[in-house]
């Protein structure tokens, strides 16, 4: 579990930090912050699971900074850390959520072990109650390492942003999460996105499950899309989604990166290193994909040979296509149209 501790004394937050053994319970100590407003801004990029945080704090207290959370970032827990020891303090922030109401005045630091093991049984009850740690297991949890890793570095690059395919494939991927999973890695990406535009990070819905927030994704980026019908705006996003737009309006054409960078104005080397940071991957990486992608759909028509398939994409050579074919999807061209015509 990962925790951030939010407080305006800073001895107070450094000593709750210092006394509490964190990790021997099962907890992770991700950063600390002296005010509500600082927190949210720390939530806009980092996974945090239960926020310690006191009440009265400058800029943003701490019961506005749980309602606000709770519009975000509706999976994150709280624990209220306070001087107040007025039960009606107490009483609205158990109602508003909180798993603990714990009194600066009256703590026991030889209760420590004690205060961390009740935080740890609530939040697992939450969680299980919540649907987020389930019996089930989700066919695709934070603990499957590379996979999950994999996942996030999808949804960072930029590129499903304006590849109806890619998003719909990243799609299908992120259904095998847990709602909380996939909320975790979106969140993170919207965060980047709004940092490239230079917009106001705007308020993250409550959702009901995975399914519904895949629906809010793709309105969201058909708006973007919207706005970038056009090179009227010359920022990198705008510029690179109608480098995407290009390369799939023209996917079967000898497509080098030197012309689509003289294309949009940029020297090949500027154009090659903002490719990279704006997507993830090198501009022939994407290209390949787009082509693979396009000779995955017309195999599925049925059409046209295979043959001609890679020909028309450009392959002069029908071995280095299979290979390529194979790498990409795990069977090789035959293989996979013959998989289509079974399902029949």
């Amino acid at each position: 579990m990962k925790v951030l501790v939010v407080d305006d004394d800073k001895l107070a937050r450094k000593g709750l930090i210092a006394v509490m053994e964190w990790e021997k319970y099962g907890f992770r100590l991700e950063g600390d912050v002296q005010n509500g407003r600082k927190a949210l801004e720390f939530l806009d990029s980092h996974d945090v699971d239960i926020v310690f945080t006191d009440i009265d704090m400058p800029e943003m207290d701490g019961l506005t900074l749980m309602q606000e959370c709770k519009k975000r970032y509706p999976n994150v827990q709280f624990v209220i850390f306070s001087m107040y020891e007025d039960f009606r303090y107490a009483q609205t922030a158990i109602r508003m959520g909180a798993l603990d109401y714990i009194s600066k005045i009256s703590f026991d630091v030889e209760e420590c072990g004690q205060i961390l093991q009740g935080i740890q049984k609530k939040y697992l009850e939450t969680e299980r109650k919540a649907g987020a740690v389930s019996q089930k297991n989700d066919s695709l949890s934070e603990g499957d390492g590379k996979i999950f890793h994999d996942l996030e570095n999808e949804w960072m690059s930029s590129v499903w942003l304006f590849d109806d395919d890619s998003f719909a494939e990243l799609s299908e991927k992120t259904r095998q999460l847990s709602l909380r999973s996939a909320e975790r890695i979106f969140i993170k990406s919207l965060y980047r996105f709004h940092q490239m535009l230079g917009r106001q990070r705007e308020q993250f819905p409550v959702l009901n499950d995975v399914d519904e927030m895949l629906r809010w994704i793709d309105q969201w980026r058909q708006q973007l899309y919207e706005e970038c019908e056009d090179m009227k705006n010359k920022d990198d996003i705008h510029t690179f989604a109608y480098v995407i737009k290009y390369v799939k309006a023209n996917v079967s054409e000898n497509i080098k990166s030197e012309d689509v960078a003289d294309r949009i104005g940029m020297s090949r080397s500027y154009f090659s290193t903002r490719f990279r940071e704006m997507t993830g991957e090198t501009f022939h990486s994407f290209l390949i994909g787009q082509k693979l992608r396009e000779a995955k759909r017309r195999i599925e028509e049925g059409t046209d040979s295979i043959t001609m398939i890679a020909s028309d994409l450009g392959y002069d050579h029908f071995h280095y296509f299979t290979k390529m074919f194979l790498k990409q999807y795990g069977c090789t061209p035959s293989e996979y149209r013959e998989s289509k015509k079974c399902s029949k």
